[in-house]
């Protein structure tokens, strides 16, 4: 089959979940089908400034198209287009204008999408974007929707119900997005499939000797992701620092990501800024436990990781993606407020075994349902299956 994967960033170092998610996709389905990339310039998600050249790229192996975003995004216009289609009464018409402002605005790669006559089907990352949007329609018979939708405000907007219905097929990451999706759209009857992620554990995680390369004591509490308000990380470092008040053996807190947030000056919370995935890896081996405290996740690729290295998880309980992972694996714990986050944090501090079997079940978990060839499967049985049936008429 011929392939394209549209998404609204795409690069070997573009971080984001959905992005990492859709590479890892591309290159492992590029084993066996003509897969290519349609995308635009731009790197960062906050401004969606231009970064890369226009015209023909090449990623680890696969074709990328990239076109220029027409302009950045307006933070004040985008801010007060919110408050509107989020607080107040206001029409259709105001939702779609959210969306242009929400960005990447980039009509020319809408544009090329309608030229691409060879290809069987268009895979479609993150609903809310541009890209997805405006240039679903324009293929919808040939479609695929990877939704990537998190428990927010926006997947309830009344324009993204007519797109949750509108492609051929969805590939879902997890169950409780599927039920999200289908709750609000009522597209059911589509054909869909539960993938999650493959895990791909880097081979040279443990020639990498963390604890001398930065200094770390033999037990510590780790964080992996943006470091942001919409990831929870504020309320984390909140809690973190009532607790240290209280319980004086809590371990330090580690963290790795770009920060969007000021990082507090606290004597046991250290950020190690970039890291390498090999480093990453060794850091989620040496660790006590990888805390999530997002309450917006379509799917949580580094809680798989986690598990895939036998570490328990402890997770925000109001992001019912990370509460669900952590029923169906039986790998780790969760909390709602900061009576719930001490109890359960210090319950698996002081509690080694504990830890030890919620890691276990974790990567029996992951190795069961998240082997690369497992999801591979999912998605070529549901590809297959839209392209055997024909184009909609």
């Amino acid at each position: 089959m011929k392939l394209a994967f549209v998404i609204q960033r795409y690069g070997a170092d573009v971080a984001g979940g959905a992005e990492l998610h859709c590479r890892w996709l591309a290159e492992r389905l590029a084993q066996r089908h003509e897969v290519q990339v349609v995308t635009t310039c731009a790197r960062d998600y906050v401004e969606w400034r231009n970064h890369y050249a226009a015209g023909q790229d090449t990623v680890n192996g696969i074709e990328v198209t990239r076109y220029r975003v027409r302009r950045p995004r307006d933070a004040g216009a985008f801010a007060a287009l919110s408050e509107i289609v989020f607080d107040d009464e206001h029409q259709p018409a105001d939702e779609r204008r959210w969306v242009v402002a929400n960005g990447p605005d980039c009509p020319e790669l809408v544009e090329s999408l309608g030229r691409m006559r060879d290809v069987d089907l268009f895979l479609f990352y993150s609903y809310r974007y541009y890209q997805s949007f405006f240039g679903l329609p324009r293929v919808a018979d040939r479609a695929v929707l990877v939704p990537t939708a998190e428990e927010d405000p926006a997947v309830r907007l009344s324009i993204f119900a007519e797109l949750f219905r509108a492609p051929r097929g969805l590939i879902y990451l997890t169950p409780e997005e599927r039920d999200l999706i289908q709750g609000v759209s009522g597209n059911a009857g589509l054909p869909h499939v539960v993938i999650g992620s493959g895990v791909s554990v880097p081979v040279g995680w443990r020639e990498v000797d963390v604890r001398s390369r930065f200094h770390l004591p033999p037990h510590f509490l780790f964080y992996a992701g943006r470091i942001d308000r919409n990831k929870g990380v504020d309320r984390l470092f909140d809690y973190y620092r009532r607790l240290d008040a209280d319980w004086l053996a809590v371990p330090p807190l580690v963290l790795v990501g770009h920060p969007v947030l000021p990082i507090p000056d606290h004597p046991k919370i250290r950020h190690l800024g970039y890291v390498t995935e090999e480093e990453k890896f060794a850091l989620l081996d040496a660790c006590d436990l990888l805390v999530m405290p997002s309450p917006y996740e379509s799917l949580s690729i580094v809680a798989l990781e986690a598990w895939a290295m036998g570490r328990a998880v402890l997770a925000n309980a109001r992001c019912k993606v990370l509460e669900g992972q952590c029923l169906r694996s039986n790998g780790g714990l969760f909390y709602e407020d900061y009576a719930e986050f001490c109890a359960t944090l210090s319950t698996l501090v002081e509690r080694p075994e504990l830890r030890g079997r919620l890691g276990a079940a974790g990567q029996a978990y992951v190795r069961r349902e998240y082997a690369w060839p497992v999801v591979e499967q999912r998605v070529d049985s549901l590809l297959r299956g839209i392209v055997g049936g024909g184009r909609a008429k």
